[in-house]
């Protein structure tokens, strides 16, 4: 399914970055070049390849952390985390399907700290070992110990994003409970130490989550301060309310790249195609019992792509409660 002349459309049109280098690219191939054209060009003409380019992976739910306005915290309220890191062979064997089918990229991600799990650095050397181009994966930095930084640096590790909601130890602190603030920084400033010297094609980006008012835009130009010129790049998401599941009005001509570009795979079994969607309202699927390459061609993931390349995305039930339409820059 391809469409023509279809509008630009930019999904993650609630983040906005400040690149401080892009030194890090000088160190990747052409295949790395070719994937990123890919990531760009397919949603922009809804092209499906036949596989995703890239694979979220929740290799677990477990979080060394509570910090208030993440999905998590709510599940774990609610008891509906699975408390569970995922095995070796059923990681070993998701990879394993995104070779086969052509998949170039994962992020170690979802409502877990994948550092938090104790094959992290075996997780990373496996999925390059096995040829995925670009593996990479958010963290809060906690449990970034040393260690921890040289296996991941000589496993491979393509790109970490840190999670710092602010400059300051206070504020920063009651964002992230649980964290010490200086104890993330040391860490962070140790991993970029480490990268210079072992893999400069890892790139480093600090992530920050954007409230309303003037007092979070200080935070964040603080933090560009902070950083610039030791990571590469700093940038923002708007805040989101997840439990708001209220209908909005159609915004004409806008579509999401995420069908058309990955699929999420949580600790829990479902299969999305919206990192967004927290309650799995797009679930297509169940990756312990159906293979990867039937999931992304079932008809459900079809139909949420024609839906989305067609401008009619408001039709899909979660994709009408997405506040990503209407999410203004803050900086």
């Amino acid at each position: 399914m391809t469409v023509t002349n279809a509008p630009q459309v930019d999904s993650s049109a609630d983040f906005r970055e400040y690149v401080f280098s892009e030194e890090w690219k000088s160190h990747k191939g052409p295949d790395f070049d070719e994937y990123r054209r890919l990531w760009h060009d397919v949603p922009a003409s809804c092209q499906d390849l036949g596989y995703p380019l890239n694979l979220d992976i929740e290799t677990t739910d477990i979080c060394n952390l509570s910090c208030p306005g993440c999905p998590r915290t709510v599940m774990a309220e609610n008891d509906q985390l699975t408390m569970r890191r995922m095995s070796r062979e059923e990681y070993a064997r998701l990879i394993d399907q995104a070779v086969e089918m052509g998949v170039k990229a994962t992020k170690l991600m979802y409502n877990g700290e994948p550092l938090a799990h104790k094959d992290v650095i075996w997780q990373v050397e496996y999925a390059k070992n096995r040829g995925i181009l670009d593996v990479i994966m958010n963290s809060n930095a906690t449990l970034l110990r040393q260690d921890t930084a040289e296996g991941l640096l000589k496993a491979g590790l393509d790109g970490i994003f840190f999670s710092i909601d602010a400059a300051s130890p206070d504020v920063y602190e009651q964002r992230r409970i649980g964290a010490r603030f200086g104890q993330v920084i040391d860490n962070i400033h140790n991993f970029i130490k480490l990268r210079n010297q072992l893999r400069p094609s890892c790139r480093t980006r600090i992530s920050m989550v954007m409230f309303e008012g003037e007092e979070w835009r200080d935070q964040f130009n603080a933090l560009r301060v902070m950083w610039g010129g030791l990571v590469d790049s700093i940038g923002y998401s708007v805040a989101t309310d997840y439990e708001d599941r209220s209908v909005r009005t159609p915004v004409p001509g806008w579509r999401c790249s995420q069908p058309f570009q990955r699929m999420v795979l949580k600790i829990n079994g479902n299969v999305t195609v919206c990192c967004p969607d927290t309650w799995d309202e797009l679930k297509i699927g169940d990756w312990r019992e159906t293979p990867l390459k039937d999931l992304w061609n079932s008809d459900a993931a079809k139909a949420i792509r024609k839906a989305h390349a067609e401008g009619a995305y408001h039709s899909v039930d979660r994709c009408a409660r997405c506040s990503y339409p209407f999410l203004e820059k803050a900086v």
